[in-house]
């Protein structure tokens, strides 16, 4: 019958707490606004302003083969939603939300809503109705198309690309739906974004081992019996993951970053000066909630009026050691753009254009070691 549902057609509603306009459309996608029903009218307008209940929906719509064979599982593409839910999270820096689908296959479906009266803070970066300030894009659907590649074009992307892609971004991206609530596991899964980029490539020993560490390893191969095996096993233990971390997370950082800070005043922003020891202390705040237990999520959740990314002030704590810790690290919304930036750069170096302003300097960083992949049009400030 003509009033059934297409059974190549999958509609997914994803949510966000931020406003956009516009929609994105091509052949077989579509990113458009699912507008209230005139019963939910006046909690659909809250949308409209920034305010501890804005939420706005949007449908993501797709074509796919029709799948008539009885023996053949039909595909669940309720996870296409949290990928494209990763990819606009990255996009414009902004908390989306997947509830699954509303029809496929021939099927309707009853989404997963969330709760009315659900308040988020409207001011930080990621629920906010305004452009992020580093790297701006514009909060209009139409935008999406700096990375449509990731699904148009899904069969030209590299896969490992896309696996490291999306295992990172899913963890920036469920950073920022739960970052309010738990801010301790949000920074963990914003440090394991960062792990996860770090081994995209290989690190020579140069890069990771101080110089008494290759020296002796190099007289252990020479000087014993089956030394070489012997190196190997030691150098296979030297994991050294703070040191890939900070190798990946800081070449990832162009000018532009230190240019567009979220703080309102400078003295609370990030720094290139000082970067280095930033990264090198959310990762050991990391390993010592993970070895010790001890909560943080208290001090790094914390922030003022000045919005800031680095802690204000010197901390009253006894332990000296956890007290330098949280003085260095940054705050949950300076690992929240380190992050997003981050995977930003990982997507314009190794696979397509996003923004000119991603551009890899020579001068300022590691040269990345894959190939461009596919070279899209899509550029601009936003």
């Amino acid at each position: 019958m003509a009033l059934e549902p297409d059974k190549t057609v999958t509609k997914l509603l994803l949510s966000s707490t931020s406003r956009f306009v516009g929609e994105y459309k091509s052949d077989n996608w579509l990113l458009t606004h699912a507008w209230p029903a005139s019963s939910e009218q006046g909690h659909g307008n809250l949308g409209i302003n920034e305010n501890p209940l804005s939420r706005n929906f949007y449908v993501f719509a797709f074509k796919h083969p029709e799948f008539k064979q009885e023996s053949v599982v039909v595909p669940n593409y309720t996870a296409t939603g949290d990928d494209v839910c990763t990819y606009l999270s990255i996009l414009f820096g902004k908390r989306f939300e997947n509830h699954g689908r509303i029809e496929s296959h021939g099927d309707f479906y009853v989404p997963s809503l969330p709760p009315h009266g659900k308040t988020i803070t409207p001011w930080l970066p990621f629920n906010s109705h305004r452009p992020r300030s580093d790297i701006g894009v514009a909060l209009d659907l139409s935008e999406t198309a700096r990375i449509a590649p990731l699904w148009e074009d899904e069969h030209k992307i590299d896969s490992r690309f896309r696996d490291f892609l999306n295992a990172a971004g899913g963890f920036y991206s469920r950073a920022l739906r739960v970052a309010e609530e738990d801010p301790e596991t949000a920074f963990l899964h914003f440090i394991t974004c960062g792990e996860i980029l770090s081994n995209f490539r290989e690190y020579e020993d140069r890069e990771l081992l101080d110089t008494q560490m290759l020296h002796d390893l190099k007289r252990i191969a020479s000087n014993m019996d089956g030394g070489d095996k012997i190196a190997n096993r030691i150098r296979g233990r030297l994991f050294q993951v703070r040191r890939k971390f900070v190798l990946t997370v800081t070449p990832l950082l162009s000018d532009v970053f230190y240019q567009g800070h979220e703080s309102t005043e400078a003295f609370c922003a990030l720094k290139a000066e000082d970067i280095d020891r930033r990264v090198k202390a959310a990762y050991d705040l990391r390993s010592l909630y993970v070895h010790t237990g001890r909560p943080f999520g208290g001090w790094i959740a914390r922030t003022t009026r000045y919005i800031e990314e680095i802690q204000l002030g010197t901390p009253v704590i006894e332990d000296k050691k956890f007290k330098k810790i949280i003085s260095d690290s940054p705050t949950l919304i300076g690992l929240e753009r380190i992050m997003r930036f981050c995977l930003l750069s990982f997507i314009h170096r190794h696979a397509f254009n996003i923004d000119n302003r991603l551009d890899w300097e020579p001068n300022k960083g590691v040269q990345p070691t894959t190939r461009s992949l596919r070279s899209a049009p899509a550029s601009g400030s936003g």
